[in-house]
């Protein structure tokens, strides 16, 4: 799954760097305490103001995304003043050193790019793998093209 605040750039510039890296460190620290909840996850690398993050297991993933959409995305908070939005597939990850690459990694982070404020996109091969996901609202999208990738994907939203 990949992470990204919306509109951390544009903050950044508002408020300067100071404050901009204090967003930052929040998301590294709420993200590090929703991670210690779930084995098999990490994050892999920092993307400026996103983050990709991999989960082992075959159910693991989404429930950590609807997880970490929840301590990403509190109300009133001055802490973390911005919203985030997040894009996960499922499937398998080729991995490069401490990195990972490949289409499942490519698709993630097109979905991002799908995903509005305090929102979650995830494919329906992430709803196939999550036996229990009846528990979460998701919203069906439906097929989407998406950049670089041939077929439509089918699409779901996750909101909190």
């Amino acid at each position: 799954m990949f992470t990204d605040i919306v509109g951390f750039t544009a903050y950044t510039e508002v408020v300067g760097d100071e404050k901009a890296l204090a967003v930052l460190e929040a998301q590294t620290e709420r993200t590090a305490a929703v991670l210690e909840r779930w084995p098999e996850t990490r994050v892999v690398k920092e993307l400026g103001d996103g983050l990709l993050i991999w989960c082992g297991g075959h159910d693991l993933g989404f429930h950590v995304a609807v997880d970490l959409l929840g301590a990403l995305c509190g109300e009133d908070d001055d802490d973390f003043p911005l919203s985030i939005r997040m894009g996960m597939h499922h499937g398998p990850v080729t991995p490069r050193g401490d990195d990972f690459v490949g289409h499942t990694v490519n698709v993630a982070a097109r979905l991002t790019d799908l995903a509005g404020p305090r929102e979650l996109v995830v494919s329906e091969e992430v709803v196939d793998a999550c036996v229990d996901a009846a528990d979460v609202d998701l919203r069906p999208v439906g097929p989407t093209t998406v950049k670089g990738v041939s077929a439509a994907i089918w699409l779901y939203r996750v909101a909190v």
